[in-house]
């Protein structure tokens, strides 16, 4: 009778097994994790089976699903088109026509990045919408809160929205003060349910506060006093964040309300395009908005990542926190070293996770190995998001060079089609080389353990 039972549990491990082969093979693509979940389900059949099915893979609920592009707002006056190949790659995929007339300012400073924050509230007269992943209840985000607060007492409109994972510690008393003052404030996909860790992978890990539609602040800094204090901490981040003036914030405004829009039954209109002054393309920022994820075209990061590195003639450079690309993304880059170009990854010597330090060890030892220009950055964590291809674009925002930013996140970056501002994010780019060192950290052989271990779930870290 016993090895009746123990036959029958056989048979069936194998037929889960089998099925979860299955599964995994029709819907996970470009490897997103299928290499960790196979290993979890061949050891515990229906334990690693279940998992999968509540957790696995690029699982996306009805409701993310059934969003569609955001509606960005067009330009009424015609952009001169510069027949430039990366302008015409993001307009097929759906998004608008660069804008031109914006005013476009590098903060590198986590003071200047609070200061920035502040004025810009304090300027508002219309509407203050503010978008964050991760919110803590220190200083400076009571500082900020407390701004908004005075605002939306004086009735200008105040809406903050902030991530139900990212911000999940955070308490509801920031939240319960701007509303108190006339504001509203919600978390998005808060976390309150079992059902919402079955879709973990769709984060809002966007940046951004617009005033008024004409003015916005975007990038990678979240409101945590490491990135945004007057007085920053010794351990503060190293981070890069864009202050826009002109008809890109409108566009910017358009991705926060559709967010909004999505999680509350409020709808906010998104606000129109100012003509730009005459001359405006000649003397400042070229930009695109690029939104990434369910609202944004479909894996729009990874096809502009591919086309660029593709495109690039003389230089590929990235600056990322987390670097744990796509294999198509790496192939490229690969392809791009054997091309004789200039191939350069920047990342923090250390993060402030682990595991995703491990995870990216094999990816840079293999770059290496075929000519890239390794540095890590010794001074403090970095957290900006920042790629350069050429002279030609830039992308800076949210977006990591990593499977989550690709695939599994809500992000938000501009696409930077003028030389001179792609020339001040090259000299930012090259002041933070100097603290930096090139190579690995080192080749041990628990590390190489931990790389392999860690790397098969790269897509959940």
């Amino acid at each position: 009778m016993i090895w009746i039972v123990a036959y029958l549990s056989s048979v069936l491990g194998a037929l889960l097994t089998l099925v979860a082969m299955t599964i995994i093979r029709n819907d996970t693509r470009h490897n997103v994790g299928r290499l960790g979940w196979m290993g979890l389900i061949l050891l515990t059949p229906p334990i690693g089976l279940l998992l999968f099915l509540w957790l696995g893979g690029r699982k996306i609920s009805a409701e993310h699903a059934s969003r569609r592009l955001v509606d960005l707002p067009k330009d009424d006056e015609d952009v001169p088109d510069h027949g430039d190949g990366f302008e015409s790659l993001l307009q097929a995929r759906g998004l608008r026509p660069p804008t031109i007339g914006n005013q476009f300012e590098i903060l590198t400073e986590v003071h200047n990045v609070y200061n920035a924050y502040l004025d810009m509230i304090d300027q508002a007269e219309e509407a203050i919408y503010v978008m964050t992943f991760i919110m803590d209840e220190r200083e400076s985000s009571e500082e900020i809160v407390e701004r908004l607060c005075r605002k939306a007492r004086d009735g200008v409109q105040v809406r903050l929205l902030c991530d139900g994972f990212g911000s999940f510690q955070m308490s509801d008393d920031q939240l319960e003060a701007i509303r108190e003052a006339g504001g509203k404030a919600r978390r998005f996909k808060p976390l309150s349910k079992l059902s919402r860790l079955a879709y973990l992978n769709y984060r809002n890990h966007r940046k951004l506060m617009v005033v008024d539609g004409k003015k916005a602040i975007l990038g990678g800094a979240n409101l945590v006093q490491e990135e945004i204090a007057e007085d920053p901490p010794k351990d503060a981040w190293v981070d890069l964040s864009v202050r826009i003036e002109g008809p890109a914030a409108a566009q910017l405004q358009a991705v926060f309300c559709s967010d909004w829009n999505f999680v509350t039954d409020e709808t906010l209109p998104p606000s129109k395009i100012e003509t730009p002054a005459e001359g405006a393309d000649c003397e400042s920022a070229r930009l695109t908005v690029v939104p990434i994820g369910p609202d944004g075209p479909e894996e729009i990061l990874e096809d502009f990542w591919q086309y660029s590195i593709h495109q690039a003639e003389h230089r590929v450079w990235i600056c990322t926190p987390y670097l744990v690309p796509s294999p198509s993304a790496m192939r490229s880059l690969e392809l791009a070293c054997r091309r004789g170009l200039d191939v350069r990854l920047l990342v923090p010597s250390r993060s402030d996770l682990w595991p995703v330090d491990y995870a990216r060890y094999d990816y840079m030892k293999d770059l290496i190995e075929v000519g890239a220009k390794l540095y890590r950055y010794t001074d403090g964590m970095v957290h900006a998001k920042v790629g350069l291809v050429d002279d030609e674009v830039a992308l800076v925002g949210s977006a990591n060079f990593d499977i989550r930013s690709f695939f599994l996140n809500y992000e938000l970056s501009v696409a930077v089609h003028d030389r001179e501002t792609i020339e001040k994010l090259k000299a930012w780019y090259e002041n933070l080389l100097e603290k930096s060192e090139c190579g690995v950290i080192d080749d041990s052989l628990f590390r190489r353990t931990m790389s392999v271990l860690v790397r098969l779930f790269a897509s959940e870290l």
